[in-house]
Formats: structure tokens, sequence, C-alpha cells
């Protein structure tokens, strides 16, 4: 029985870190602005505007 609970148990924190590793992965360059345009701005409000 307490072999059975210390297995449960570092299969609970396996699992665990390996949901948290998934969780707070960096976004990569989608994240980043590729321009120099305010971050609230529109595109289409820019192109079309005047």
């Amino acid at each position: 029985m307490r072999i059975k609970m210390t297995l449960l148990a570092i299969a609970y924190v396996a699992v665990s870190a390996l949901l948290l590793a998934i969780a707070y992965q960096p976004q990569g360059p989608v994240a980043t602005a590729k321009t120099d345009r305010p971050a609230g701005s529109s595109f289409l409000v820019e192109r079309f505007a005047g």
C-alpha cells in the first residue's frame, strides 16, 4: 500500500510538471510586435483611413 501511494505521488508530480511545461512555453515571434504601430491600432483602419 505504501509503495502504491509513493508511485501515485510520483506520477502526480510528473504529470503536473509536464502540464506546467506545456502551459508556460514561450509563444515565440507571434507575441512580439513586428512593426512600430501602436498595439491598439487596427491595420484596416490605418490602411483605409483618408
